[in-house]
């Protein structure tokens, strides 16, 4: 009996010295890891049904040497429980939700296909979302960036960034 409890504390002494971190368990992925602190999901809810998901990573952050221009670049997902029929009119083109930075519309887009080096990394994937590159001109001296997702009559989400 007093062999085992001495083999228990043991191993648990041990095992506490595991250098082992929680990000450690992505193989070094090191895109996914950065994605995956700077991202950030909302809800649109209305009487108690979510209406619309969106999550966003900020892609100057993750990836400076590609994504530091003269834009804020995000990778966003898209998904609307009740979105129109017709294709073009769907996700992001629907035209029932505006999503701003700062109260500014969206520069460029570009619809993200499954070939892009980024697919693979996207830290939060919905497998019902579309997802796109959305970039926004930066302003001189703002460094606080809200995304705004918003549909006027069931209501809006903002997910805060801070700007590099």
């Amino acid at each position: 009996m007093f062999k085992n409890t001495i083999i228990l504390v043991c191993l648990l002494v041990f095992s506490g010295c595991a250098s082992k971190s929680a990000l450690s368990v992505f193989d070094g992925d090191k895109l996914y890891e950065k994605g995956l602190e700077y991202s950030m999901v909302g809800d649109i809810i209305n009487s108690l049904e979510t209406k619309a998901i969106i999550n966003a990573t900020y892609l100057n952050s993750t990836d400076s040497v590609k994504y530091n221009n003269e834009f804020h670049n995000f990778l966003v997902g898209i998904y609307i429980t009740e979105d129109n029929k017709e294709p073009k009119d769907m996700f992001l083109n629907n035209k029932k939700y505006v999503l701003t930075l700062n109260d500014k519309e969206i520069d460029k887009v570009e619809e993200l296909s499954t070939t892009n080096y980024l697919w693979e990394h996207i830290p939060i994937k919905n497998p019902y979302a579309k997802y796109y590159i959305v970039s926004f001109k930066k302003e001189k001296n703002k460094n606080s960036l809200n995304l705004k997702y918003e549909n006027i009559n069931l209501g809006k989400v903002i997910l805060s960034f801070q700007g590099e």
